[in-house]
Protein backbone atom coordinates (compact mmCIF):
# COMPACT_ATOMS: atom_id res chain seq x y z
CA UNK A 1 0.00 0.00 0.00
CA UNK A 2 2.63 2.48 1.26
CA UNK A 3 4.64 1.48 -2.70
CA UNK A 4 1.40 2.47 -4.20
CA UNK A 5 1.31 5.64 -2.66
CA UNK A 6 4.54 6.51 -3.42
CA UNK A 7 4.40 5.86 -7.11
CA UNK A 8 1.48 8.51 -6.76
CA UNK A 9 4.21 11.08 -6.09
CA UNK A 10 5.63 10.61 -9.06
CA UNK A 11 2.52 11.35 -11.33
CA UNK A 12 2.60 14.50 -11.30
CA UNK A 13 6.30 14.31 -12.30
CA UNK A 14 5.82 12.13 -15.30
CA UNK A 15 3.35 14.60 -16.46
CA UNK A 16 5.47 17.78 -16.24
CA UNK A 17 7.71 15.38 -18.12
CA UNK A 18 5.74 14.71 -20.88
CA UNK A 19 4.67 18.27 -21.40
CA UNK A 20 8.25 19.85 -21.54
CA UNK A 21 8.82 16.80 -23.66
CA UNK A 22 5.78 17.46 -25.99
CA UNK A 23 6.88 21.26 -26.40
CA UNK A 24 10.95 21.64 -26.36
CA UNK A 25 11.89 17.71 -27.83
CA UNK A 26 8.89 16.43 -30.08
CA UNK A 27 7.94 19.45 -31.20
CA UNK A 28 6.99 20.66 -34.81
CA UNK A 29 9.79 22.66 -36.56
CA UNK A 30 8.15 25.84 -38.43
CA UNK A 31 8.69 26.89 -41.89
CA UNK A 32 8.83 30.46 -41.96
CA UNK A 33 8.20 32.29 -45.45
CA UNK A 34 10.99 35.07 -45.36
CA UNK A 35 10.43 38.54 -44.30
CA UNK A 36 10.63 40.74 -47.06
CA UNK A 37 9.52 44.51 -47.26
CA UNK A 38 5.86 45.57 -48.88
CA UNK A 39 6.74 46.54 -52.41
CA UNK A 40 5.08 47.52 -56.15
CA UNK A 41 4.10 50.35 -57.32
CA UNK A 42 0.29 50.73 -56.34
CA UNK A 43 -0.59 51.65 -52.19
CA UNK A 44 -3.55 49.23 -50.61
CA UNK A 45 -5.92 51.68 -48.93
CA UNK A 46 -7.77 49.59 -46.40
CA UNK A 47 -10.66 52.66 -46.01
CA UNK A 48 -10.58 52.03 -49.65
CA UNK A 49 -14.28 51.32 -48.70
CA UNK A 50 -14.88 53.52 -46.17
CA UNK A 51 -18.54 53.98 -45.56
CA UNK A 52 -18.45 56.52 -42.98
CA UNK A 53 -22.55 56.27 -42.23
CA UNK A 54 -21.68 53.22 -40.92
CA UNK A 55 -19.51 53.72 -37.83
CA UNK A 56 -19.95 51.19 -35.22
CA UNK A 57 -17.92 50.40 -32.06
CA UNK A 58 -16.85 47.43 -30.97
CA UNK A 59 -15.30 45.49 -28.14
CA UNK A 60 -14.20 41.47 -28.90
CA UNK A 61 -12.16 40.95 -25.78
CA UNK A 62 -14.45 40.85 -22.22
CA UNK A 63 -14.63 37.92 -19.97
CA UNK A 64 -17.34 37.13 -17.67
CA UNK A 65 -17.73 34.25 -15.23
CA UNK A 66 -16.43 30.75 -16.19
CA UNK A 67 -15.45 27.23 -15.67
CA UNK A 68 -16.50 27.26 -12.20
CA UNK A 69 -14.92 30.50 -11.47
CA UNK A 70 -11.83 28.80 -11.74
CA UNK A 71 -10.75 31.80 -14.72
CA UNK A 72 -10.35 35.11 -13.52
CA UNK A 73 -13.71 37.00 -14.44
CA UNK A 74 -16.64 38.29 -12.74
CA UNK A 75 -20.73 38.73 -14.19
CA UNK A 76 -22.35 37.03 -17.03
CA UNK A 77 -22.09 37.07 -20.58
CA UNK A 78 -25.59 38.86 -20.87
CA UNK A 79 -23.87 41.19 -18.28
CA UNK A 80 -21.26 42.23 -20.75
CA UNK A 81 -24.05 42.25 -23.39
CA UNK A 82 -26.07 44.86 -21.37
CA UNK A 83 -23.10 47.31 -20.35
CA UNK A 84 -21.91 47.33 -24.01
CA UNK A 85 -24.98 48.07 -25.59
CA UNK A 86 -25.87 50.45 -22.86
CA UNK A 87 -22.79 52.34 -24.21
CA UNK A 88 -23.85 52.10 -27.97
CA UNK A 89 -21.93 49.14 -28.97
CA UNK A 90 -22.76 47.23 -31.97
CA UNK A 91 -20.35 44.31 -30.93
CA UNK A 92 -19.16 42.93 -27.83
CA UNK A 93 -17.38 39.33 -28.13
CA UNK A 94 -17.38 37.71 -24.52
CA UNK A 95 -14.08 35.83 -24.82
CA UNK A 96 -13.92 33.24 -22.17
CA UNK A 97 -11.18 30.87 -22.04
CA UNK A 98 -11.34 27.80 -24.42
CA UNK A 99 -15.12 28.18 -24.33
CA UNK A 100 -17.46 29.73 -27.46
CA UNK A 101 -20.32 31.34 -25.11
CA UNK A 102 -23.55 30.99 -26.92
CA UNK A 103 -25.39 33.40 -25.05
CA UNK A 104 -27.76 35.70 -27.81
CA UNK A 105 -26.33 33.28 -30.55
CA UNK A 106 -29.57 34.18 -32.81
CA UNK A 107 -28.73 37.57 -33.20
CA UNK A 108 -27.46 39.08 -36.00
CA UNK A 109 -24.44 40.99 -34.60
CA UNK A 110 -23.38 38.07 -32.27
CA UNK A 111 -19.86 36.93 -32.84
CA UNK A 112 -18.35 33.50 -31.47
CA UNK A 113 -15.27 34.21 -29.91
CA UNK A 114 -12.78 32.59 -27.18
CA UNK A 115 -9.55 33.28 -26.13
CA UNK A 116 -6.77 30.77 -26.60
CA UNK A 117 -4.06 30.01 -24.11
CA UNK A 118 -3.18 28.83 -21.00
CA UNK A 119 0.71 29.22 -20.53
CA UNK A 120 3.33 31.10 -18.00
CA UNK A 121 3.88 34.05 -20.61
CA UNK A 122 0.78 34.67 -21.45
CA UNK A 123 1.03 34.07 -25.20
CA UNK A 124 -2.59 34.35 -26.15
CA UNK A 125 -5.14 34.65 -28.93
CA UNK A 126 -8.08 36.14 -29.64
CA UNK A 127 -10.45 33.41 -31.86
CA UNK A 128 -13.37 34.96 -33.57
CA UNK A 129 -16.12 33.17 -36.05
CA UNK A 130 -14.63 29.61 -34.94
CA UNK A 131 -17.06 26.96 -34.97
CA UNK A 132 -15.20 24.83 -32.69
CA UNK A 133 -12.19 25.57 -30.18
CA UNK A 134 -8.63 24.63 -30.64
CA UNK A 135 -7.60 22.64 -27.71
CA UNK A 136 -3.45 22.53 -28.31
CA UNK A 137 -1.29 24.63 -26.03
CA UNK A 138 2.18 24.74 -24.58
CA UNK A 139 1.90 25.99 -21.08
CA UNK A 140 6.12 26.41 -20.38
CA UNK A 141 7.81 29.77 -22.20
CA UNK A 142 7.32 29.44 -26.10
CA UNK A 143 10.12 29.02 -28.86
CA UNK A 144 8.81 30.73 -31.90
CA UNK A 145 8.38 26.90 -33.23
CA UNK A 146 6.08 26.82 -30.79
CA UNK A 147 4.08 29.88 -31.27
CA UNK A 148 3.85 29.35 -34.80
CA UNK A 149 2.70 25.73 -34.55
CA UNK A 150 -0.38 27.16 -31.99
CA UNK A 151 -1.31 29.78 -35.02
CA UNK A 152 -1.23 27.46 -37.34
CA UNK A 153 -3.42 24.69 -35.85
CA UNK A 154 -5.83 27.20 -34.63
CA UNK A 155 -5.56 28.62 -38.34
CA UNK A 156 -6.97 25.18 -39.35
CA UNK A 157 -10.57 26.41 -38.78
CA UNK A 158 -11.14 28.16 -42.18
CA UNK A 159 -13.64 30.12 -40.20
CA UNK A 160 -11.18 31.42 -37.58
CA UNK A 161 -9.53 34.87 -37.65
CA UNK A 162 -6.87 35.05 -35.35
CA UNK A 163 -5.54 37.95 -33.05
CA UNK A 164 -2.51 38.02 -31.01
CA UNK A 165 -3.53 39.15 -27.86
CA UNK A 166 -1.48 41.48 -25.63
CA UNK A 167 2.19 40.84 -27.00
CA UNK A 168 3.82 43.16 -25.11
CA UNK A 169 2.69 41.38 -21.59
CA UNK A 170 5.31 39.32 -20.22
CA UNK A 171 6.56 39.00 -23.03
CA UNK A 172 4.58 37.07 -24.72
CA UNK A 173 5.34 38.11 -27.86
CA UNK A 174 8.95 39.18 -28.60
CA UNK A 175 9.52 42.51 -31.13
CA UNK A 176 11.88 40.17 -32.86
CA UNK A 177 9.55 37.35 -33.43
CA UNK A 178 6.80 39.13 -35.45
CA UNK A 179 9.13 39.85 -38.09
CA UNK A 180 8.69 35.69 -38.51
CA UNK A 181 5.06 34.76 -37.13
CA UNK A 182 2.36 34.27 -39.71
CA UNK A 183 -0.89 32.91 -40.52
CA UNK A 184 -2.69 35.40 -37.88
CA UNK A 185 -5.09 38.46 -39.13
CA UNK A 186 -4.98 41.27 -36.22
CA UNK A 187 -3.01 42.73 -33.35
CA UNK A 188 -4.23 43.48 -30.18
CA UNK A 189 -2.32 47.05 -30.18
CA UNK A 190 -4.08 48.18 -27.03
CA UNK A 191 -4.95 46.87 -24.25
CA UNK A 192 -5.43 48.26 -20.66
CA UNK A 193 -2.30 45.91 -19.05
CA UNK A 194 0.11 45.86 -22.92
CA UNK A 195 0.36 48.26 -25.62
CA UNK A 196 2.33 46.95 -28.39
CA UNK A 197 3.16 48.85 -31.25
CA UNK A 198 6.63 48.47 -31.54
CA UNK A 199 5.34 44.61 -32.60
CA UNK A 200 2.91 45.82 -34.59
CA UNK A 201 5.78 47.86 -36.60
CA UNK A 202 8.32 44.78 -36.35
CA UNK A 203 5.32 42.65 -38.65
CA UNK A 204 4.65 45.57 -40.82
CA UNK A 205 8.11 46.39 -41.75
CA UNK A 206 8.60 42.93 -42.59
CA UNK A 207 5.70 42.87 -44.76
CA UNK A 208 3.12 40.68 -42.58
CA UNK A 209 0.12 42.70 -44.08
CA UNK A 210 -1.67 42.65 -40.26
CA UNK A 211 -3.98 44.88 -38.98
CA UNK A 212 -4.26 46.64 -35.35
CA UNK A 213 -7.48 46.34 -33.00
CA UNK A 214 -8.04 47.18 -29.41
CA UNK A 215 -9.89 46.05 -26.58
CA UNK A 216 -10.86 46.55 -22.93
CA UNK A 217 -9.73 42.94 -22.19
CA UNK A 218 -12.40 43.67 -19.06
CA UNK A 219 -12.36 41.02 -16.06
CA UNK A 220 -15.07 42.62 -14.44
CA UNK A 221 -17.95 44.45 -16.49
CA UNK A 222 -19.82 45.60 -14.00
CA UNK A 223 -16.79 47.82 -13.09
CA UNK A 224 -17.01 51.83 -14.74
CA UNK A 225 -13.63 52.22 -15.10
CA UNK A 226 -12.65 49.26 -16.80
CA UNK A 227 -15.12 49.41 -19.65
CA UNK A 228 -14.88 52.09 -22.81
CA UNK A 229 -10.66 52.94 -22.55
CA UNK A 230 -9.71 51.06 -25.41
CA UNK A 231 -12.18 50.19 -28.26
CA UNK A 232 -12.25 49.58 -31.98
CA UNK A 233 -14.43 51.51 -34.54
CA UNK A 234 -15.48 49.82 -37.52
CA UNK A 235 -16.55 51.21 -41.07
CA UNK A 236 -19.06 49.27 -42.99
CA UNK A 237 -20.24 46.40 -40.96
CA UNK A 238 -24.21 47.17 -41.30
CA UNK A 239 -23.95 46.05 -37.65
CA UNK A 240 -23.92 42.37 -39.05
CA UNK A 241 -21.21 39.54 -38.06
CA UNK A 242 -20.33 39.02 -41.96
CA UNK A 243 -19.94 42.58 -42.56
CA UNK A 244 -17.45 43.06 -39.11
CA UNK A 245 -15.47 40.03 -40.88
CA UNK A 246 -14.87 41.51 -44.14
CA UNK A 247 -14.27 44.75 -42.49
CA UNK A 248 -11.61 43.41 -40.07
CA UNK A 249 -9.72 41.63 -42.75
CA UNK A 250 -10.33 44.70 -44.78
CA UNK A 251 -8.60 47.33 -42.07
CA UNK A 252 -11.39 49.11 -42.61
CA UNK A 253 -11.33 50.52 -38.55
CA UNK A 254 -9.98 52.55 -36.04
CA UNK A 255 -8.41 51.69 -32.55
CA UNK A 256 -8.83 54.02 -29.74
CA UNK A 257 -7.18 54.76 -26.47
CA UNK A 258 -9.92 57.15 -24.72
CA UNK A 259 -8.54 59.01 -21.76
CA UNK A 260 -9.61 58.06 -18.31
CA UNK A 261 -13.35 59.84 -17.06
CA UNK A 262 -13.55 61.76 -14.03
CA UNK A 263 -15.78 59.95 -11.78
CA UNK A 264 -16.02 56.91 -14.14
CA UNK A 265 -19.09 59.08 -15.83
CA UNK A 266 -20.69 56.63 -18.18
CA UNK A 267 -22.36 58.97 -20.12
CA UNK A 268 -19.52 61.54 -20.63
CA UNK A 269 -18.00 58.19 -21.86
CA UNK A 270 -20.45 57.86 -24.15
CA UNK A 271 -20.67 61.23 -25.67
CA UNK A 272 -17.10 60.90 -26.41
CA UNK A 273 -17.53 57.61 -28.46
CA UNK A 274 -19.95 59.33 -30.46
CA UNK A 275 -17.76 62.24 -30.96
CA UNK A 276 -14.56 59.58 -32.35
CA UNK A 277 -16.98 57.56 -34.69
CA UNK A 278 -17.18 61.19 -36.34
CA UNK A 279 -13.95 62.46 -36.74
CA UNK A 280 -12.87 60.72 -39.87
CA UNK A 281 -14.50 61.79 -43.23
CA UNK A 282 -12.71 60.63 -46.06
CA UNK A 283 -9.60 58.03 -46.64
CA UNK A 284 -7.98 58.40 -50.58
CA UNK A 285 -5.09 57.26 -52.27
CA UNK A 286 -4.33 59.02 -55.90
CA UNK A 287 -1.16 57.21 -57.32
CA UNK A 288 1.18 57.37 -54.54
CA UNK A 289 0.01 59.69 -52.27
CA UNK A 290 -2.46 59.54 -49.35
CA UNK A 291 -5.31 61.74 -48.72
CA UNK A 292 -7.01 61.76 -45.22
CA UNK A 293 -9.46 64.65 -44.09
CA UNK A 294 -10.92 64.78 -40.70
CA UNK A 295 -14.73 66.64 -39.51
CA UNK A 296 -12.66 68.96 -37.39
CA UNK A 297 -9.16 70.24 -36.59
CA UNK A 298 -6.76 67.72 -35.06
CA UNK A 299 -4.20 68.67 -32.35
CA UNK A 300 -1.28 66.11 -33.26
CA UNK A 301 -1.04 64.21 -36.16
CA UNK A 302 1.59 61.42 -36.42
CA UNK A 303 2.64 59.80 -39.71
CA UNK A 304 4.83 57.10 -38.63
CA UNK A 305 6.95 54.48 -41.38
CA UNK A 306 9.59 51.86 -41.88
CA UNK A 307 10.26 50.43 -38.03
CA UNK A 308 8.41 52.94 -36.47
CA UNK A 309 9.74 55.84 -37.35
CA UNK A 310 7.97 59.49 -37.22
CA UNK A 311 7.94 60.69 -41.12
CA UNK A 312 5.74 63.53 -40.32
CA UNK A 313 4.10 65.44 -37.66
CA UNK A 314 1.16 68.26 -37.83
CA UNK A 315 -0.58 70.26 -35.48
CA UNK A 316 -3.92 72.04 -35.61
CA UNK A 317 -5.30 70.54 -38.96
CA UNK A 318 -8.24 69.11 -40.24
CA UNK A 319 -6.84 67.42 -43.50
CA UNK A 320 -3.52 65.45 -44.15
CA UNK A 321 -1.55 64.17 -47.51
CA UNK A 322 1.61 62.16 -47.40
CA UNK A 323 2.99 60.68 -50.48
CA UNK A 324 5.40 57.71 -50.59
CA UNK A 325 9.17 57.79 -50.79
CA UNK A 326 10.85 55.35 -53.48
CA UNK A 327 12.15 53.89 -49.98
CA UNK A 328 8.66 54.31 -48.14
CA UNK A 329 7.37 50.38 -47.44
CA UNK A 330 3.90 51.12 -45.48
CA UNK A 331 2.81 54.04 -43.36
CA UNK A 332 0.02 54.72 -40.64
CA UNK A 333 -1.52 57.43 -38.95
CA UNK A 334 -1.90 58.23 -35.50
CA UNK A 335 -3.98 61.33 -34.32
CA UNK A 336 -4.59 62.74 -30.43
CA UNK A 337 -7.68 65.05 -30.36
CA UNK A 338 -8.03 67.65 -27.62
CA UNK A 339 -9.35 65.27 -24.92
CA UNK A 340 -6.72 63.28 -25.18
CA UNK A 341 -7.82 60.50 -27.15
CA UNK A 342 -5.17 58.30 -29.45
CA UNK A 343 -6.72 57.19 -32.72
CA UNK A 344 -4.37 54.60 -34.54
CA UNK A 345 -5.70 54.10 -38.43
CA UNK A 346 -4.11 50.73 -40.09
CA UNK A 347 -1.39 50.92 -42.63
CA UNK A 348 -1.09 51.98 -46.07
CA UNK A 349 1.35 49.16 -47.31
CA UNK A 350 2.98 49.26 -51.58
CA UNK A 351 1.50 46.11 -53.60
Amino acid sequence: MKRGYRLLYFIPLLLILYLLLDQYVFYTKAVFPPATVFSGKSIYNPYAQLDTSDAVVANFHAHAKAWGGLTNGKGSAQDIWRRYDSMGYAFHGVSQYFNIDTFNHRAINYVPVYEHGINLRKTHQLVMGATSVAWKDFIFPQTLDNKQFIINKIAEDPHALIVLNHPNMLNGYQVDEMKKLYNYDLIEILNPQAQSLPHWDAALSSGRAVFGIANDDVHNVLKNSLISRFYTIVYGSASEAEGLYNALKLGSHISVWAPKVAADDLAAKKRKIESAKKLLLSVKVLNETVHIQFSKAIDTIQLIGNNGKCLRMERMKNAISYQFTPSDTYMRVEFVIEDGSRFYMNPFFRY
